[in-house]
């Protein structure tokens, strides 16, 4: 069985015994309508519209019950195997695709800061908290991505964008939930942190995708041309990604 989110603002009331799956319920006041979404690593969520009866929340989840058990199953097929955590679900190995290199990590570090270390003993990330302090260490993982995420993204979109002939204002790096990148009409262009978990050929299509931003910032068929001449591979590359979300820990994904 998928687990229910936790983070939510609106969690649902207890499961309906009819219910396919467990599930979570957002309330949001842009929601129109009420839709069903299947997480990779949360299960499925309710999103709600503000002042949605939740007494007709058993007959949605009928209604749409093949769907459900669908993408359910969808993504327990992509779903790769996981690597070692520990009881609370922190990472022992963090593997970073996009740069080919693998570090463990060793919690409690008795130091006062985090500490990366690459030497004949291989690279080792070393935490200063203690691995039952779950929110500080994922706090520490995650700047820790950031910066990796900085060396390795930003110099590479500059070597791609000057190879491809693109100029940009600006790059930067964040942890997003939903967005692998954007560019916005003063040629910022933004990469998502978790791009260093995924294959480098995916990592360069989004650069690309975001680089043919600077250019045509829409998605018209003249943007979708200027995409292929750079990746003829493209439409390949743009279905791939609809299950890119298999790359990324779980630890990394929860709440950002």
């Amino acid at each position: 069985m998928l687990q229910m989110l936790s983070s939510l603002l609106h969690h649902g009331s207890s499961v309906p015994e009819n219910s396919p799956l467990p599930y979570t319920v957002k309330v949001s006041s842009r929601a129109k309508n009420a839709r069903l979404k299947m997480t990779p690593h949360g299960g499925l969520v309710v999103v709600l519209p503000e002042g949605f009866n939740k007494k007709h929340l058993p007959a949605l989840l009928q209604r749409h019950e093949a769907w459900i058990k669908q993408a359910a199953a969808r993504i327990e097929v992509h779903r790769p195997e996981p690597l070692p955590l520990t009881e609370n679900g922190l990472p022992y190995t963090i593997a970073l695709h996009n740069s080919n290199e693998k570090w463990s990590v060793v919690y409690n570090n008795q130091g006062r800061r985090v500490l990366d270390v690459d030497d004949a003993g291989g690279r080792r990330l070393l935490l200063s908290a203690d691995v039952a302090d779950a929110e500080l260490c994922r706090s520490q993982l995650l700047t820790w991505l950031k910066r990796q995420a900085h060396k390795h993204l930003i110099p590479s979109l500059g070597k791609l964008a000057a190879a491809q002939d693109f100029k940009y204002a600006e790059a930067l790096v964040r942890l997003q939930h939903s967005r692998w990148g954007s560019c916005t009409s003063r040629q910022l262009i933004t990469l998502n942190t978790k791009l260093l978990f995924l294959p480098d050929h995916l990592v360069r299509y989004i650069m690309i995708h975001e680089l043919c931003h600077t250019v045509q910032m829409n998605h018209s068929k003249a943007f979708w041309a200027l995409v292929s001449k750079h990746d003829p591979l493209w439409h390949t590359h743009n279905v791939e990604m609809k299950s890119a979300w298999k790359y990324v820990p779980a630890w990394v994904s929860a709440q950002s």
